[in-house]
């Protein structure tokens, strides 16, 4: 299994749904995949925003640019991560949702121009904890609605050669392995996978009963710790320091023959910059059973 890290990792911004509003010329891109590479990672998960330099209005030539600039630093680029919930595909509203299948397609389009896997959705929500004001979406309708909109996108995906990772996320949606296992059988794609995050799922799971039941459905994994003791958005710790139960997941993941990139989402805003990358980087060889002398 491969490192990888989010390159929202290197902001410093304390929006904790994150920004690349940092990344606004190619020089900037260029400083993360070197530090990346130095710090011991060998992948990068990129990140476009609907507007700014790497962006969903990105032209080609930049994307081009952007991925030989991760190529030089020996960096792959793991998958493309879209800002959270600036899309959804459950909303009430047909047009919003419309809205949301050709801004997954767009980004599609974006991943395949920067010779990227895959993309990475959250579909939406039926609520969002940290977010009360939200209106509840009927949860039997965001699941037809979400299997309606991933079916209408595969064979965009199929075609593009790009894959749509669907990630669990705190929106009281898929909170079961069962259901997100069904749901990606229903939908019957190669092109449409699991992006496993392992710190979202101890308020309500066992990352490793999500790994052995999902299986070869998970083409990336997102390493997050979480202290249930905490609880709430502040439960999130750096990697060894929450309740994730580390070593039954790399058995987990051994069982299932995953192979792939192992991808720490961290913000240095929670700690102190550079010392988390370092800390990051350290747990992950830990994590792997690596010598970190």
């Amino acid at each position: 299994m491969k490192k990888a890290i989010v390159i929202r990792a290197f902001s410093a911004n304390p929006d904790f749904l994150g920004s690349a509003s940092f990344l606004s010329t190619l020089a900037d891109f260029e400083r993360c995949f070197t530090a990346a590479a130095q710090l011991g990672f060998a992948g990068v998960q990129p990140y476009v925003e609907p507007e700014g330099y790497c962006s969903l209005q990105t032209d080609d030539r930049t994307l081009h640019a952007i991925a030989s600039a991760a190529r030089r630093a020996g960096i792959a680029l793991t998958s493309l991560e879209i800002k959270p919930f600036s899309y959804l595909l459950t909303d009430d509203d047909a047009a919003v949702r419309a809205a949301g299948v050709k801004l997954v397609r767009r980004a599609m389009e974006v991943a395949a121009a920067m010779e990227v896997a895959a993309v990475l959705v959250i579909p939406g929500y039926v609520g969002l904890p940290w977010d009360p004001s939200v209106k509840p979406v009927r949860y039997d309708l965001a699941y037809e609605r979400t299997r309606q909109a991933l079916g209408e996108l595969a064979p965009a995906a199929e075609a593009l050669g790009v894959s749509m990772l669907l990630e669990n996320v705190w929106n009281k949606f898929l909170l079961s392995p069962l259901e997100v296992r069904t749901l990606l059988d229903e939908i019957g794609s190669l092109r449409v996978g699991a992006l496993l995050d392992t710190g979202n799922l101890i308020a309500f799971g066992y990352p490793e009963q999500w790994i052995r039941i999902l299986g070869p459905r998970i083409k990336e994994v997102h390493l997050k710790d979480y202290r249930e003791s905490v609880g709430g958005l502040g439960g999130f710790v750096g990697l060894l320091e929450g309740d994730v139960n580390w070593p039954e997941v790399v058995v987990a993941l051994g069982e299932v023959g995953y192979d792939g990139f192992l991808t720490a989402e961290v913000f240095p805003y929670r700690h102190h910059g550079q010392a988390i990358l370092q800390h990051t980087s350290e747990s992950m060889d830990r994590i792997l059973g690596r010598s970190t002398a």
